[in-house]
């Protein structure tokens, strides 16, 4: 309690009685909002995110996070020559992430406009040994470009089978479609088989996993959410100098984040949440009126609830799918893309299966290009080591572009997969999860509640993780 806070019993001697009741209510009040306590089980954008609502709301929060660094999924590499970065994880913000935009006001930090993640003019496809755009009917024989607009016309047709994207569990035949799977749905297009093919890796970019292992419901509740409309392309930003700006400034506010904090245990009691944590040598006991898990579920799998998780939570938490993602970063002295016409993204059915330009905000003569893998080539580069994973993406672009090798002076690589307290990319529906599972995300576990990217309609953004953790905290204060 603070000094200001406290009550002069001796002043009240001489008060009449509800002078006295009123005071000691009012000081109750301040009590109920100062004397409660929260434990926060990652410091990502989801549990920076509610922590900073608790704390503003005057609670006691404790933010324990296994890393050496904020962020979780957001990390900005920072390996580069002549300041250059790049996002080793979540790197798109679009116009409709409010949450996000009010960060990047609230800490001065400026946008960079990149165009949309999901399309954009001078794009380019690399199949069956032909590359350059897809709509160039002299390397193709054919417009490939009309044959995938099909593809999207069919998706948008798609998410007329989801009402409401906040709960497709609902649907019409919600049932039906979660038997199905993604592959299903492209194989029953009569698009041309290679316009197909590159729909198969948007899968396995957008939702880092094999189309056979993806919810053909969550795809259609992507659907309406995302494609629901021929016009797709909207703006996305980054942040000037790295997203890793908005955790970093978070946690600066916050007066009790605790690192290297690795969480062993969590039991739920009926009137407090005991949390262990592991420190160096030493393992720490913490006591709160309420928690809340805001790390990935598959790395939640390694801590021991006691078995004081519900059924459905303990089974979510087994369960649910996420897939696989690596990314090669390599600076390249010279952007090279733009003597071609090209504008640095690339979908190609090799060993990497999508690039972009990471510095297409930024004006200047160098440039990097990311070399995003998701799906099964994510998970067999994830096998490889730092090196050879760096290899055999630098290869492929050679491949395309001769010469481009010779001008690489930097790279850096991420591999979720392997990294201990992530150990995926995000959360990816398999068929069958989302009519067991979706409820579940979000709910309460007694007095622990769960944020992440995966309790949240915004799959696998750092919008989606914000939302659910100012959901989580809001839960709770309203739960008092």
């Amino acid at each position: 309690m603070n000094k200001s806070d406290r009550v002069d019993f001796a002043g009240l001697r001489d008060s009449s009685p509800r002078l006295v009741r009123r005071t000691l209510r009012k000081q109750e009040a301040i009590m109920t909002t100062t004397d409660k306590t929260v434990t926060i089980i990652g410091a990502g954008m989801a549990g920076l995110s509610a922590a900073l609502d608790l704390h503003r709301a005057g609670w006691q929060v404790t933010v324990l996070e296994a890393r050496d660094r904020v962020g979780g999924r957001v990390h900005t590499v920072r390996s580069f020559s002549n300041g250059l970065i790049a996002e080793g994880g979540g790197e798109y913000i679009d116009k409709n992430h409010t949450r996000m935009l009010a960060f990047a006001k609230e800490f001065g930090l400026s946008l960079g406009e990149v165009g949309s993640w999901q399309g954009q003019t001078g794009d380019w496809g690399a199949y069956e040994g032909k590359a350059g755009p897809s709509n160039d009917i002299a390397v193709w024989g054919f417009d490939l470009g009309s044959e995938y607009d099909k593809m999207w016309a069919a998706l948008a047709e798609l998410a007329k089978q989801m009402p409401d994207p906040a709960h497709p569990e609902s649907a019409p035949n919600a049932g039906e479609l979660d038997k199905r799977s993604a592959a299903d749905w492209i194989n029953a297009q009569t698009a041309h088989p290679l316009a197909r093919r590159a729909f198969a890796d948007h899968i396995r970019s957008e939702y880092t996993c094999e189309p056979e292992n993806f919810s053909m419901l969550d795809l259609a509740r992507n659907a309406a959410m995302y494609y629901s409309s021929a016009n797709i392309l909207n703006p996305t930003y980054r942040i000037v100098g790295g997203n890793d700006q908005i955790p970093r400034a978070i946690a600066s506010l916050l007066p009790d984040v605790r690192m290297n904090a690795a969480v062993m245990s969590i039991n739920i009691q009926p009137q407090k949440v005991i949390v262990a944590y592991k420190q160096g040598d030493m393992v720490h006991t913490i006591n709160s009126d309420f928690a809340i898990l805001a790390i990935p579920l598959t790395t939640a799998r390694l801590i021991d609830f006691n078995g004081s998780l519900p059924q459905a939570h303990q089974s979510m938490v087994n369960e649910i799918s996420y897939g696989a993602v690596t990314k090669v970063m390599i600076e390249y002295r010279k952007r090279f893309w733009h003597d071609t016409g090209w504008n640095g993204r690339l979908s190609t059915d090799q060993a990497i299966v999508q690039t972009w330009d990471a510095t297409s905000h930024l004006e200047g003569e160098r440039g990097i290009l990311t070399a995003y893998t998701g799906g099964e080539p994510g998970a067999k580069l994830s096998a490889l080591s730092d090196e050879e994973r760096t290899k055999t993406a630098v290869a492929v672009i050679e491949k395309i572009f001769p010469g481009s090798s010779d001008l690489i002076e930097n790279t850096a690589t991420v591999a979720w997969m392997n990294e201990p307290f992530t150990r995926c990319s995000y959360m990816a529906l398999a068929p069958g999860e989302v009519t067991a599972h979706w409820k579940t995300l979000s709910a309460p576990a007694g007095r622990l509640f769960f944020a992440g990217e995966h309790a949240t309609i915004y799959q696998g953004f750092m919008e989606g993780a914000v939302e659910s953790g100012q959901r989580a905290a809001k839960n709770i204060m309203e739960s008092v």
